[in-house]
């Protein structure tokens, strides 16, 4: 009995400490920008390799907001400073503590600046 006690309560702290975390999709192309590819090589566009990122807590089980992909979108073409994303994998991950909690989305990708590249409308 003496050692089912501690066992119980580090089970007890592991389910209480849960996450979990899915690869959602691969995309090809996307943007939340209007964007003109006509007479764009894609395959040649410089690009950088970015993250971004959607997060909002949950607090006793209510969520303040969803996470979306626009935002992780928009989030990823800021940071590299591009108006559109090429080979684009989404993720959700999402963890909780009992109390607190949080949910995510992240999106990686190749951005590009299709506005620099002769031809491009953004926004």
């Amino acid at each position: 009995m003496r050692r089912l006690v501690p066992f119980s309560v580090v089970l007890a702290g592991l389910v209480a400490l849960s996450g979990c975390a899915v690869r959602q999709a691969d995309l090809t192309a996307i943007s939340t920008r209007n964007v003109k590819l006509d007479g764009i090589d894609l395959d040649r566009a410089p690009g950088k390799r970015v993250w971004g990122v959607s997060k909002k807590f949950v607090v006793l089980f209510i969520p303040l907001g969803m996470p979306t992909i626009e935002e992780a979108v928009d989030d990823a073409l800021d940071r590299a400073g591009g108006d559109f994303m090429t080979d684009a994998v989404v993720y959700t991950d999402e963890w909780s503590a009992v109390v607190i909690g949080q949910q995510v989305v992240k999106v990686k990708g190749t951005v590009v600046d299709t506005r620099h590249l002769g031809t491009g409308a953004s926004r």
